[in-house]
């Protein structure tokens, strides 16, 4: 093997492999730097929790960055206003738009991280471009389109009709206890 790289006095050689070592003490101390970087803004993210409400104010959810659910509130009102499934769908919708904004704001903070466009690609060596490029392996719930969703569906049944009117199925119980003592069944 005859280089260029293997020629030259022993002065030049010191010179390059100085030059290498000092490119390589910048590279480390770059990265020493992002990771650094990068274990701040985890450590916020991770901090941070997002809250949605529903129009009417009967429910109130609060998800933590990754969009796990941490409390879920309801109002006094919420089962005089409206049926369980009512409330059932609204609070579902609630915690979707909730989760949806936490887990778009999480994909928002990190996405500069996951940019490889400028790591050069290397023969022989898997890229990163379609590994890290390819997107979330599941589309967070948009929380514009949930609330809209949501408000719709309340349009459409009536938002918070009036409460809902128990009946009763007639029973066989003997109340009446003047006339029957022992109460219970007829």
């Amino acid at each position: 093997m005859s280089g260029r790289d293997f020629d030259g006095s022993s002065e030049e050689k010191v010179a390059r492999n100085a030059a290498l070592r000092s490119q390589i003490d910048d590279m480390l101390d770059d990265l020493r730097k992002r990771t650094a970087d990068l274990q701040e803004k985890q450590a916020a993210a991770a901090q941070q929790t997002f809250e949605a409400s529903s129009d009417d104010g009967m429910v109130n959810v609060r998800v933590d960055a990754t969009g796990t659910v941490q409390e879920v509130r309801l109002s006094d009102k919420a089962f005089e206003r409206t049926n369980p499934e009512k409330l059932a769908r609204s609070i579902t919708s609630v915690i979707r738009e909730a989760s949806g904004t936490a887990q778009r704001q999480l994909q928002s903070t990190f996405a500069a991280e996951a940019d490889v466009s400028n790591v050069p690609e290397v023969p022989g060596v898997p890229s990163l471009q379609g590994l890290l490029n390819s997107g979330p392996l599941v589309e967070p719930p948009d929380p514009g389109a949930e609330r809209a969703r949501r408000r719709s569906e309340e349009a459409q049944t009536g938002r918070a009709a009036s409460a809902p009117q128990v009946q009763a199925a007639p029973d066989d119980w003997d109340d009446d206890w003047e006339s029957n003592r022992r109460g219970g069944r007829r």
